[in-house]
This record gives C-alpha cells, structure tokens and sequence, in this order.
C-alpha cells in the first residue's frame, strides 16, 4: 500500500480519511468516508477530491490543495469546508490536512475530517434566531421577515427549498407568502389551492391543523392531483408544518422541499417545528402592529389627536413641542412645558432610569417603560411610556416620548390584588396571603433548618357583641383590634385576619419557642385595657393557641390545624390565656375512631360507590367530561358526607387505596359506556397530597389503564392548588410519570390558594378550574367578575382548557360564554348522577 504505516495508524480511527496526491486525486480513502458519504471506493479513486465538495467551496479548496501541496512534509493545516454526500445532502467538516511523503517519496496529503453540521447548524440557528427576533421587534414587514425565514432556512440547508403559505380570509384556500427558490411556474400553479384530505402536503396540514411529512411525492395518494406539478420542476419530498396564532388557529403552512425522496430525522422535524413557530410569531406581531395602526387612524393625527401624550424632546432633554393629551396628564400649559426640561416631572425615584433609558433612545435605541411622574397638582401618575428617536436626514435630532396614563389600570390592579389578599374591613392580609406567607415559610425553614412559630387567636364571646350590640359595633371591634395587633407586631411577626373573629400571627424564623410565649403573654396583657367605642368599655380578651414548625407539622394545613386545637383548648381551659400545641391535646375523638373502623370496613366490603357531575361544552352544551365523585352509604348511620370520612382517609393513609378504588371504578365504568355505543368522554377524578407522596402512584395508574384496557388520554386527573406548595420531589416525579403516561392534569378550585406559573408550565398543566366562590358571584360582581376574567385570560395565553365550577344559573353560562371559557360544571347544569342516569343523560344530551 502507498502509505502503510499511514493506513495502519490513522485509516481505522473513527474519522473519515482521504489520501491525496499533489493534483487533488483521491489515492485512498477510509471506510468510515465511504459509510459517511455513501458512496463504493471505486466511485472515488481515481476522481478529485472536488467531486465531494460543496460548489460553493470548490474555488477555494482547489486554490487551498494547490498551496499545500507545495508545503513541507510533516506540516499540519487545519481547513474547513463543505462536503456533498452521495444522496445530495450537504456536511459541515473540520479537516486536518497532514502532509507527507509515500515510501516512493512522492509528496501526498492525508486529510482528516471531522463532522461539525451539527456544531454549525446550531450557530447558524442562534444566529438566525437573533436576526429574525431584531426583524420582528423592530417592525420590519411581514412579507420581509417571512422571506428572511425562508431564505435562513435554505443557507442553513442549502439543499432543500422553502415556502411559506397563508390562508385566505375565509380559511379555504392556502397563497405563497414566501418562496425564493420555487419555480415561478410551480407558484403559479398552486397558488389559492384548496384545503383538504389529500391535497398535497400543505392543503392537508392546513385542512387537519397537523403536520404532514410526505416523504415520496410520487407515491404518496396526498399528492395524486398536484405530483405531476412538483415532479415536473425536480420536488420529490415535502415535509409541512402549519402555523399557528397564540389562539391555536391555522394561519398557514410552513414547508419544505427536497430534489430526492428523503424521510426526516427527529432533527429535521425540530427545525421545521421552530421555523413555523417563528413564522406564527412573526404573523402575530403583524396583525398586532397592524390593529395598532389601525386603531391610531380614528385620529386625525399621531401627535395632536393622539390620547396618549406625546413629548418631542431635544438631545438635552428640553421639550420641543407638546400635544394636548400632555398637556391635559401633566396640568402644566403649553407655555410652561415649552420652557421645562422633561426631567423635573420624573419622580427622584424613577430618574436615574428613565435618564438612561432617554439616552440609549437618542442614540437609535426605541425604548418601553414605565415610570412615575409628578404633576403640577402634586398628584402622583403612573405612565407607560415609549421613546423612540427622531430621525431626520439620518440624523438622531431628538427624542419623541409617548407616554399613556395607567394610573387607574395601576391602581386598579392594585385593587384587585388587595381585593385578593387583604380583609376588607380589617386591611390586614386575608387567608389567601397566610397560604402564601406559611408556604414560603415553610420552604425557608426546611432550607435554613430553621424553627417558626404559627399563633392562631379567637376573641372570647365575639358572638355576645354582635348579638347584644349588633354587626356594626362588631365591626369596629374587629378594626380596633387588628390595629392594636399590627402595632404590636410591628418588626416581630405578620398579622392575619383568617375569617370571622379569628386571627393568625405568624412569627418566623425564631430561636427559642419562648419567643412565641412571651408575645402572647404581651398580647394578652395589651387586651386588659377595655376597649372604647360609642363611650362603651368592652373588655375584648383572646384565647391564642401556638404551634411550631417542625415540631408541630412540617406542612401549613398540619400546622394550622395544631394551632387551632390549641386555641380550643385555650378557651376549654378558661379563655383569656394561651395553649401550646401538644399531642395529647391533638388526640382524635372517640367518634372519629369509630368512623375510620367503619371506614375501613366500608374499603373492604367494597361499599364505597362513584357519581358523575357532568362538564360541558359552554357554546355547544355537549357533554365533553364526567368528574367521578366518591360516595358512602353506611348501613346504618346512612349517607356519610364527603367532607366527614375524606378527611379522616387523608389523615390515617386510607386514601391511597380509596383513590386508586375511585379511578378504576371510574375507567371501568367508562369502558361499559364506549362498550354500549357512547362516545368516549374525559373521566376527571380528584387525587389527594398523601395519593402523589406514594412513589408508587404513578405505577398504579399505569397499571389501572392497563388492566381496564383505557386509553390515557381521556383519563384527567385533578390536584389542589396547594399542593403546589410541597414541592417535593416525589409528588413532582409522579406528576411527570402520569404526564409521560398521556393522562390529562388539571388544577382544582384554582385561584383559591397558592400558585405559581412556573408549575403550571413545567407540568405541563392541561386544565385550570375557576374555584364556585369566583363564579358564585358572577356576573354581578366587579371582583368576581375581575378574578374569573383573569383566569380565562391566563389559561387562554397558556394554551390551558378552563373549567368554570359551580354554575347556578343561566346568566352566569352565559357570562362564561362571552368570556371565551371552554367548559362549565355545576346543579344548573345537573347534580352528579349514578352511572345509569349519567348514561341516559349522555345519550339524550342536556336540554
């Protein structure tokens, strides 16, 4: 062999190799070239290496190969450039030119080459990433941004070709928005085709709202009325994607063709998928740019007919002129602003921001922000306000600020949350924000290993002042004491009224658990002193039981619980004084274990049964879900409530096996359904904390799916809001195992307790439930309505199905209806049922 020792040491390396001689011949060449190039050994020796070479890159390698070969033995050089497989696909490679001598003496080169496609893809991905996100920000037209897509598409896979197609207006027929590298003729031929079943790979995708991957135009049925088009003009693979808005409509399709029959990799399916997604994107900004636009030409111009105010600034910041909106959010004339510097009206606070920001827009930077600004009232206004620079001749002359007033929006959403989080009458934080205030303490303490103290107070005889001196006098008690509570705890804990004449005080973190008993010992003495209203001393004392973390519960309802007792035990020991939590106190009742024997019992015999509430439609009134709801029917106490034997299965672990009782009942029972002829339904069915802290949860499920031969995807299993709270890693790994399993996950009673997006996306959340108490007071209600809009909003960004609970009447389904809710539940509608009502009520729909 020509270079045996070379063949020897480096030709069996897991790299492609090359021998060639001074011309550029292929002398030899490796068996892993071949494998990567697809070609026989004969098809290459013998020929230049430039037959395997991009075009693009021939001049340069042969300018390259040329210089090397006149070069000392034994240098090494590094080259990079683009291969040409033998199917026409083209490879990114690094290549280490060695050269060297034969045993002859003849100079030679060994080329080494690496495959680095996916390493430059990547790049070129990022790169385009950055170039077409700056198109879109910047406002740069669609047609522009959709053609930049297609042509970054072709440079990053130089052998396919791009198009993008848009629906028309009435959703039927698909137009070329962007194609730079399809034939003129072939646009023309298929431009304003229909939508359907087989109407090539777009019209389908458009027509079933899915990707179609046609991987042999020639054969594929898809393609029977339009192949003779494609194959005419070298198309033989097209590989579609449709395009969706942020509402999940069809926009249009994003393809791509290739000159030879190709089947797609797992990677080529990912760079379509993110190229339509950035072609939706760019789509929806430019409706939003266009209804901007739109909207602005009800005015008669941008600057004095414009609502928003709108400041034309010099380069120091001078104002230059003014429209009559500014004048009207400022309260200053014309006149006065003319001779003002714009920085006098920006809070101290908000300057330094909104000076920077001035001048990163006087340089060609557009800006967005928000700042405060004081006017000549002295009242304090909130402004959103966009600067962009003025450009004239190509020269920066001076700033435009267009600034809208969002004080009431502020302020109203400052409403909305203290409507939310705060007790109306008291101010104080509500029970909402003691979730969230226990949640956080909790999470902290486990990280610091910490201790925190939970008081929870009750005012002795509350019940005897609004009885004897009515609601109002009750009133202003309850406002007195919680202003004597904040002052005291001021620096030291957080006040929170939980409802009725009850209180919470959180107390966290602390060292010693004397820290709690010396406060309630303050507290108790501080309500000695009567109280005053109307020239009537009320003696108002507490009862205070105290719980701590860990000691007395490592989660917030154990805790309060524990706290709660301690209360009672406080007013069982004579009122007017404190109780720390112990277990003796915590000890269940006689009735209670009775209860939980019969319980058990009640597992064993299988006397536990379901009823299903159905979930329909809101538009349509069909029934799209049943939730499966459990019930017990004692032999001789009779119906037991949900709310007396669920608790008791939560805390003794019976709920385990109850919960699994409930899915498989609620599976099989939905098997006889599809069995008898109904269509298949969601089966919704609640899972308890102590269901997900089991590790074998998941297993269970799976194995319930299997053995009732259930498809997962119509399974939805439902979880509190709180549970968010635990954040432990079991609980989250079941609810990813459940979701790999195809089931369906949705949040209960939501907006109730503790929340966080980043759940609801990372779990891939697929239905949200607006708790009764939002929809109880729809649509009459400004808070309810503001809290339940909120929700459908979110679910609706989030892409997320929402279930409106509790619907009493007509007018709230309606209500829902206007506001783009999907799903409805509630005794409007109907009560849960037995399974053979639910199935007469499947079969003759709800009137």
């Amino acid at each position: 062999m020509i270079l045996s020792n070379h063949r020897d040491y480096h030709f069996f390396v897991p790299a492609m190799q090359f021998v060639l001689d001074c011309e550029g011949i292929i002398i030899d060449v490796n068996d892993s070239a071949l494998d990567c190039l697809g070609y026989e050994r004969e098809e290459l020796i013998g020929f230049s290496i430039l037959k395997i070479v991009h075009e693009e890159d021939q001049d340069d390698i042969h300018k390259q190969l040329q210089y090397l070969s006149q070069t000392k033995s034994n240098n090494v050089h590094i080259l990079e450039f683009r291969t040409v497989a033998k199917n026409g696909l083209s490879l990114f490679m690094k290549e280490f030119v060695h050269v060297t001598q034969t045993e002859e003496g003849k100079s030679v080169l060994l080329i080494t080459c690496y495959d680095i496609t996916k390493h430059k893809r990547n790049e070129q991905m990022l790169a385009a990433h950055k170039r077409i996100l700056e198109k879109i920000t910047q406002g740069i037209s669609v047609t522009l941004v959709l053609h930049e897509l297609a042509r970054t598409v072709e440079t990053i896979h130089p052998d396919v070709v791009c198009s993008i197609l848009l629906l028309d207006e009435d959703k039927k027929r698909l137009y070329h928005k962007a194609a730079p590298s399809l034939p003129k003729e072939y646009i023309e031929a298929i431009d304003g085709s229909s939508i359907g079943p087989n109407a090539g790979s777009c019209g389908t995708a458009a027509f079933y709202e899915e990707p179609v991957i046609v991987s042999n135009i020639e054969t594929d049925p898809r393609w029977h009325d339009f192949k003779h088009l494609a194959l005419a003009h070298g198309l033989y693979a097209c590989w579609s994607m449709p395009i969706f808005s942020s509402t999940k409509q069809v926009l249009g399709t994003f393809a791509i063709y290739h000159r030879h029959a190709y089947e797609p990799t797992e990677e080529d399916l990912e760079f379509i998928r993110t190229f339509s997604l950035w072609a939706g994107l760019a789509l929806e900004q430019a409706k939003m740019k266009r209804e901007f636009l739109e909207s602005k030409q009800r005015y008669q111009s941008l600057f004095e007919h414009n609502q928003d105010a709108v400041f034309s600034l010099e380069l120091d910041g001078s104002v230059s002129s003014v429209n009559q909106a500014a004048i009207n959010i400022s309260g200053y004339s014309r006149e006065e602003l003319l001779t003002m510097n714009f920085q006098p009206l920006v809070i101290p606070e908000d300057l330094d921001k909104s000076l920077e920001l001035f001048k990163k827009a006087a340089k060609g930077d557009s800006q967005h922000y928000d700042i405060r600004i004081r006017a000549k009232n002295n009242d304090l206004l909130y402004l959103t306000v966009t600067s962009v620079p003025i450009v004239v001749n190509n020269q920066i002359t001076g700033v435009f600020n267009i600034a809208k007033n969002i004080t009431e929006r502020v302020e109203h959403g400052e409403r909305i949350r203290e409507m939310a989080y705060y007790d109306a009458l008291t101010g104080l934080p509500n029970r909402r924000m003691f979730q969230e205030h226990i949640s956080k303490a909790i999470s902290e303490a486990k990280r610091m290993s910490s201790k925190f103290a939970l008081l929870y107070m009750d005012l002795d005889r509350f019940k005897h002042v609004n009885d004897s001196l009515g609601h109002t006098v009750g009133d202003i008690v309850l406002q007195q004491v919680a202003a004597i509570l904040q002052e005291e705890m001021q620096h030291k804990g957080i006040v929170f009224r939980m409802g009725g004449d009850e209180f919470a005080i959180l107390l966290t973190p602390i060292q010693a658990k004397e820290e709690a008993t010396d406060i309630a010992h303050r507290i108790l003495r501080i309500f000695e002193e009567p109280i005053q209203i109307n020239d009537i001393d009320l003696l108002i004392t507490p009862s205070i039981g105290i719980a701590f973390y860990p000691d007395d519960g490592i989660d917030a309802e154990t805790l309060l619980k524990h706290a709660d007792v301690a209360m009672y035990e406080a007013k069982r020991n004579g009122k007017n004084g404190y109780y720390v939590h112990s277990n003796e106190v915590a000890r269940p009742t006689v009735e209670h274990i009775v209860l939980l024997s019969d319980l058990r019992k009640a597992i064993k015999n299988n006397e536990l049964s379901i009823v299903f509430q159905p979930i329909i439609n809101v538009l349509t009134k069909k029934i799209v879900a049943m939730e499966a709801l459990v019930r017990w029917y004692h032999p001789e106490q009779g119906v037991i409530p949900p709310n007396q034997f669920i608790p008791l299965a939560e805390e003794s672990g019976l709920i385990v096996p109850i919960g699994e009782s409930i899915v498989r009942k609620a599976l099989k029972q939905q098997q006889a359904w599809i069995q008898e002829g109904l269509e298949p339904i969601r089966i919704a069915v609640n899972v308890s904390v102590k269901e997900l802290q089991d590790q074998d949860f998941a297993k269970r499920m799976e194995a319930a799916l299997k053995d009732l031969k259930a498809s997962p995807e119509w399974l939805e299993l439902e979880i509190t809001e709180n549970m968010m709270i635990y954040n432990e890693p079991t609980i989250l790994n079941n609810l990813r195992r459940i979701k790999d399993l195809g089931v369906r996950l949705s949040i209960d009673d939501f907006g109730t307790g503790y929340s966080s997006l980043g759940y609801l996306k990372r779990l891939d959340v697929d239905t949200l439930k607006i708790d009764q108490s939002f929809i109880r007071d729809c649509p009459h209600s400004h808070d309810g309505r503001a809290i339940t809009d909120t929700i459908i909003a979110l679910a609706q960004h989030l892409h997320m199905n929402v279930i409106a609970e509790g619907v009493e009447n007509d007018k709230q389904l309606q209500y829902l209806a206007n506001r783009g809710c999907v799903e409805a539940q509630g005794y409007f509608i109907s009560p849960p049922l037995k399974s053979e009502e639910a199935k007469r009520l499947l079969q003759k729909g709800i009137n």
